[in-house]
C-alpha cells in the first residue's frame, strides 16, 4: 500500500477519461494540435538543447556552473523553514504547479521543479492530451526559479504495482469463497437432487484442486498458465471476475506502450521548453533492460531507495543487498539503465513507522525506525562516490521540524554544499585504489569506496566503507601532485601524509572519511 500511497502523492495530475469523441471534439482537437506544432521548433532549427544543461559529468549547469542538487520533495509552508533549508545548503524543491509556491521559492533563492504527473503520458494522436501538456509547459516555463520538469513517479514500476495485491492474493481469496459458496448451497439442497448435489461436490473439489495449480503457477512466474486457470475457474463458478485484465503476462507489453507514451511526452515538452531538464525517478525495481529502455528521452534518471532500518529490514531494496551500500548499489543500476545521462537519487528524509498511524503505535522502536545521523550521512555519500549527480530527500512532511533527522538533514545538506567545488571538480587520470588489511570477516581486501577530484589547486578524496565493520585500508596509486602533500581528515584533528603516492588509515563500518589538502571544504 505504501508504494500505492506514495504514487498517487507524485502523481498529481490525471488525465481525463474520454469515453467518446464527436465530431466536434475531433475538428477542435485537430485544430488544437496543429498550433502546437506551429510552436513548435521547425526540423533543423539550432535550437538549445537539455542536453547542454549538464556538464561532462552529469552534474546540472546553473547560470552555466556546474551544481550539485540537494533536493526536497516537501514544500515548508512556513518561511522560516523555508529560509532554513535554503542556508543549509538545499537548492531544489517540488512544488506544486502553482505559480504562487514558484515565486516563494524564488524569494528564498532555491529552484523548484514541477512534476508533470499523467500528463505527460501522451498516446498516440491524443490531441486533447497533448494541448493539456502544452498549456502546463507554457504556463510555467518562463518563471525563471522554474529549474527541471519531472515525469509521473515510479511510473514503469506502477504498470506492475498496481495490479499486485489482486494477483497476489485477493484473486486467490475471492475464488476460495467462491467455492465455499457453492459448498454451502450443496448443503442445504433438496435430497431429491442428490445425483446433482455429488456432481457439484465433485466439481468443488475439482476448482479447489485447480486454484491450488493455479497459485502454484503463479508462484513460480507461470503467468500465461495460471491466469487460463484462474479465467477457467471463474467461468466454471459462474461468477463475475472484476479485474478480468488485471494480469501480469500483460505487463511487459504495457510498459512498452507506457514508454512510447512517456516519450511522445517528453518530445513535446523539449518542443516547447527546450532549456528545462526532463527527470524520472524510479522505484528500486524493474529490469535494467526494461529501465534503459524507458530512459531514452529522458535527461535526468533516479530511483528512490530506503533501506533503513534494516535490521529488521524494511523490504525496500529487492537486490541481495538490502543494508545502507545499497544506496550505492541501485546507483550503479540507474547508472547502468541510463548510461551517459545524469543520476539523481531519491533518500530517506523519514522512518517507515511515520507513514501509519499503525507504525506510529508500535512499541518495537527497531521497526521502522528513523535513519541516525551515521546512517543518513553514508547514504549521501554512497549514492556520490559511486556517481550519483544529485541527492533529493523524500517523506520529511512526515516529520517534525524540531526533530532529530531534521537537524540532520539540514547538517548533512549544509556539509555537502560546502564540499560541492571538490565534488563537481575535476577527475583524476587515474584512479587511486584502496585495500583492507587482514582481518576477520569477509572482506577479502576491499578497501572503501573512493571518489577523487581536484578543485583547483586542492584535492578532496572521499573515502565510504560500504562494510558494516570497521578495517584498517591502504590507498595507493595516488597521484603525483599529491606527493608529499598533507591531506587533513576533514571534521577531525587527523592528518594523513602521502608517500610514495599512498597513504595508511582505518575506519568504522559504513563510516565516511573526507580528505582534502585544505580545510576550506568544511562547513563553517
Amino acid at each position: 500500500m505504501l508504494w500505492l500511497i506514495k504514487g498517487l502523492i507524485m502523481d498529481n495530475a490525471k488525465l481525463p477519461k474520454i469515453v467518446l469523441y464527436s465530431v466536434l471534439t475531433f475538428i477542435v482537437g485537430v485544430s488544437l494540435h496543429t498550433s502546437w506544432a506551429q510552436a513548435t521548433p521547425a526540423a533543423g532549427h539550432n535550437s538549445p538543447s537539455s542536453d547542454s544543461c549538464f556538464n561532462q559529468d552529469g552534474f546540472l549547469r546553473i547560470n552555466g556552473t556546474a551544481r550539485l542538487i540537494i533536493g526536497l520533495y516537501e514544500l515548508p509552508q512556513d518561511d522560516e523553514k523555508l529560509r532554513e533549508v535554503a542556508e543549509s545548503g538545499f537548492n531544489l524543491v517540488r512544488v506544486p504547479q502553482d505559480i504562487n509556491a514558484l515565486d516563494q521559492i524564488g524569494r528564498h533563492g532555491l529552484y523548484a521543479w514541477i512534476c508533470l504527473g499523467s500528463s505527460a503520458q501522451l498516446t498516440e494522436a491524443d490531441h486533447n492530451g497533448e494541448q493539456k501538456l502544452a498549456e502546463i509547459i507554457n504556463k510555467f516555463k518562463d518563471q525563471s526559479s522554474l529549474l527541471v520538469w519531472e515525469l509521473p513517479d515510479e511510473a514503469l514500476w506502477n504498470t506492475w504495482w498496481s495490479r499486485f495485491h489482486w494477483v497476489f492474493g485477493e484473486q486467490q481469496r475471492e475464488l476460495r469463497k467462491h467455492i465455499e459458496e457453492a459448498r454451502n448451497e450443496r448443503a442445504n439442497i433438496d435430497p431429491a437432487k442428490a445425483d446433482s448435489a455429488e456432481a457439484t461436490s465433485l466439481r468443488e473439489g475439482g476448482c479447489l484442486s485447480l486454484l491450488e495449480k493455479a497459485n502454484d503457477y503463479n508462484e513460480r512466474g507461470l503467468w500465461d498458465q495460471a491466469e487460463e486457470i484462474y479465467d477457467t475457474l471463474w467461468s466454471q463458478l459462474e461468477a463475475k471476475n472484476p479485474h478480468p485484465d488485471w494480469k501480469m503476462s500483460q505487463c511487459p507489453g504495457q510498459a512498452n506502450e507506457l514508454t512510447d507514451a512517456i516519450a511522445r511526452g517528453c518530445r513535446v515538452v523539449k518542443h516547447l521548453d527546450p532549456k528545462r531538464a526532463i527527470w524520472q525517478n524510479h522505484a528500486p525495481r524493474n529490469s535494467v533492460r526494461s529501465l534503459a529502455k524507458y530512459n531514452q528521452t529522458i535527461d535526468a534518471v533516479g530511483c528512490d531507495i530506503y533501506p533503513v532500518p534494516f535490521n529488521p529490514a524494511s523490504g525496500h531494496s529487492d537486490l541481495k543487498d538490502t543494508n545502507l551500500s545499497s544506496v550505492g548499489a541501485y546507483t550503479d543500476r540507474m547508472r547502468e539503465a541510463a548510461q551517459g545521462k545524469s543520476i539523481w537519487m531519491v533518500l530517506q528524509g523519514f522512518g517507515w513507522r511515520d507513514l501509519s498511524e499503525e507504525g506510529r503505535e508500535d512499541t518495537d522502536p527497531r521497526k521502522g525506525r528513523r535513519p541516525t545521523f551515521s546512517e543518513t550521512r553514508f547514504m549521501a555519500y554512497d549514492a556520490i562516490v559511486h556517481g550519483a549527480n544529485a541527492l533529493l530527500y523524500w517523506g520529511t512532511h512526515y516529520i517534525e521540524k524540531d526533530s532529530a533527522l531534521w537537524r540532520d538533514l539540514m547538517k548533512i545538506a549544509k556539509e555537502l554544499r560546502a564540499l560541492e567545488p571538490g565534488i563537481v571538480g575535476e577527475r583524476p587520470k587515474n584512479t587511486p585504489i584502496s585495500a583492507a588489511d587482514e582481518t576477520y570477516g569477509s572482506i577479502d581486501g576491499q578497501g572503501p569506496r573512493l571518489m577523487l577530484r581536484k578543485a583547483g589547486q586542492d584535492w578532496l578524496m572521499i573515502a565510504a566503507n560500504e562494510h558494516s565493520q570497521g578495517i584498517s585500508f591502504t590507498v595507493s596509486k595516488l597521484p603525483e601532485q599529491l606527493e608529499g602533500k598533507i591531506l587533513y581528515h576533514l571534521y577531525s584533528d587527523e592528518t594523513r601524509k602521502v608517500e610514495n603516492r599512498a597513504f595508511h588509515d582505518g575506519i568504522r563500518g559504513f563510516g565516511v572519511h573526507v580528505y582534502a589538502t585544505s580545510h576550506r571544504f568544511e562547513a563553517k
